[in-house]
């Protein structure tokens, strides 16, 4: 086995040293170590925009299932969170980009996919409240 092939999941990287596709290690696992962040990715489909008021209505939904209804205070600072906190953070991961109003999605390599999809995955089997498919 070479050291680029993952022993637990089976996963092959193919990284070469001009291959900018694939986020810092660290990026990519700060960017997935928060809910919100999880729930946010999980929301965007692949490689399509989706305007921020409608991101932050999907945020407050789902934090209204989990902690009663939320207000319009509420969902100004959901809102505010995602601008200053959410964003920046996965825009600086590489794994989405964020302008004019509009957040996008980016296509990530199979491995950051699956791991994406996973954290994804394991976010709703372990919290019992998150996004259903």
């Amino acid at each position: 086995m070479t050291p680029s092939e993952e022993r637990t999941t089976g996963l092959t990287l193919s990284i070469s040293e001009s291959d900018s596709s694939y986020p810092p290690p660290d990026d990519l696992f700060r960017a997935l170590a928060n809910r919100k962040r999880r729930h946010l990715l999980t929301a965007l489909p692949a490689q399509s925009a989706m305007s921020l008021d409608e991101l932050t209505d999907i945020l407050a939904g789902w934090q209204t299932t989990t902690d009663g209804p939320v207000g319009p205070d509420e969902w100004a600072k959901v809102k505010i969170e995602l601008v200053h906190a959410h964003l920046p953070l996965l825009a600086d991961a590489d794994l989405i980009t964020y302008e004019d109003g509009e957040v996008e999605r980016v296509s990530y390599p199979e491995p950051v996919e699956e791991l994406v999809t996973f954290a994804g995955e394991y976010e709703e089997v372990t919290a019992g409240d998150g996004p259903r498919s």
